[in-house]
């Protein structure tokens, strides 16, 4: 596997970079968007110029075309849509405002990396435990959320002084929403076939957003990219490369560790993740962290780390 530091400086590439390092602001930008007066001019079929609503543009929203007239109606703003639509289902009875707020509750405070974080550095401090996270019995195909489970819900967090997860903030599910099929994998070398081999994982939903949200919170925005979904299988080591151009600027030898790592993969795996599966990686750890208790690892691991698309740095 190669390293050509010329690439970096294609301007393809820079764009690249760019859009990954930005796209976290999309949110943002939809966010002021959603519910402002702002408008866009729109080109009709007709030749007329309609104004729209600029939520549309960022969101992805799409108008409507009425075939009796020469000009697409603008659907209303996100912010218009949802709250329409959250009122119809309480009218419906098939929610409520108490629900609603459990679950906004849930992913603002309750969920975030900062669990992938602790199973990481968990894991990493107890080898026959990982071990038990990387091959479930054959009967028991996602195991590894069993024991996510018992380490979550009976672990004291030191950030808060309770266990990292309760009973009522999981709505009685192993881990929470789309934790339940959660498969580990993890960077690092691996005996396979009598022969030990280095492997790095890196985790996509080519289709939508499919994603270990139980331990890492919501999506990032660049994750959700139509750009990330394609070039994360067409071009992985590319996005590795990005990804680390951005964590190693200005900081010296981060990018010798780098090129010394990717020289030492033997198989970049991408992992498709879907409705049926999470996937969550155990990244590498640097030598330099050996002997570190657990509570000083999760303050290291990066999220990004988690689903194999950075390294983790001396």
């Amino acid at each position: 596997m190669s390293n050509n530091s010329d690439n970096c400086q294609d301007p393809k590439q820079k764009s690249r970079r760019k859009f990954l390092r930005n796209a976290g602001l999309a949110g943002l930008s939809a966010a002021t968007a959603v519910g402002s007066e702002s408008v866009l001019p729109v080109q009709a079929k007709g030749g007329l110029n309609e104004i729209a609503d600029d939520s549309r543009v960022t969101n992805g929203g799409t108008p409507i075309y009425d075939k009796d007239t020469a000009v697409e109606e603008v659907l209303p703003p996100l912010k218009e849509r949802v709250l329409a639509l959250k009122q119809l289902l309480i009218e419906k009875k098939l929610i409520d405002e108490p629900t609603i707020g459990f679950f906004i509750n849930y992913y603002e405070k309750a969920i975030g990396p900062h669990l992938g974080a602790a199973v990481v550095a968990h894991a990493w401090s107890n080898p026959s435990w990982k071990a038990q996270l990387l091959n479930p019995p054959g009967d028991q195909a996602f195991g590894a959320s069993i024991l996510i489970k018992d380490f979550l819900f009976n672990t004291i967090n030191p950030a808060t002084g309770k266990p990292y997860l309760s009973e009522d903030l999981t709505f009685g599910l192993t881990i929470g929403p789309e934790g339940e099929y959660i498969r580990v994998l993890a960077n690092g070398e691996k005996l396979q076939d009598g022969k030990t081999i280095f492997v790095h994982n890196l985790v996509t939903c080519t289709v939508c957003s499919c994603y270990p949200q139980a331990l890492l919170g919501i999506q990032p925005m660049w994750y959700k990219s139509q750009q990330y979904r394609a070039r994360s299988v067409s071009d992985p080591l590319g996005i590795l490369k990005e990804f680390a151009q951005e964590s190693n600027h200005g900081k010296p030898g981060r990018e010798k560790q780098f090129k010394t790592y990717i020289d030492n993969i033997s198989e970049l795996r991408v992992w498709d993740s879907n409705s049926e599966v999470r996937f969550f990686v155990i990244p590498e750890m640097p030598n330099s962290w050996s002997g570190l208790s657990e509570h000083e690892l999760c303050q290291r691991i990066t999220r990004n780390s988690m689903l194999g698309a950075e390294i983790l740095y001396s």
